[in-house]
């Protein structure tokens, strides 16, 4: 049976476990950027969400008002700002679109 050098076996050792060491940095490493794009994706679903909702209820508002007024034959000053409120949460969906556009360009 062939005898291995103390000092060898603890060179060979001591290999080993810095080679796995720099394998766990590496997965580690790896695992963090997956963390962080995922964290990104979430931030900008929950943005979208958000506007999507405030264009949902801007809309709604501008139909029952605009409801209102067919009923009553004439508007009572709130067709204005449901308008208004329709239009700016238009603009804002429409910006964060081209923000994906542009992020998602960025990344090709």
């Amino acid at each position: 049976m062939p005898v291995i050098d103390p000092g060898v076996a603890s060179v060979v050792s001591a290999a080993f476990a810095a080679l796995a060491m720099i394998i766990v940095a590496i997965i580690e490493h790896n695992n963090s950027k997956d963390r962080k794009r995922a964290q990104e994706r979430a931030e900008r679903r929950e943005k979208e969400s958000r506007l999507s909702m405030g264009l949902m209820s801007a809309t709604c508002e501008l139909s029952v008002v605009t409801a209102v007024a067919m009923r009553e034959g004439h508007t009572n000053g709130t067709l204005e700002p449901a308008l208004e409120k329709a239009r700016e949460a238009q603009a804002n969906y429409s910006e964060f679109l081209r923000d994906e556009a542009a992020h998602a360009v960025a990344k090709i």
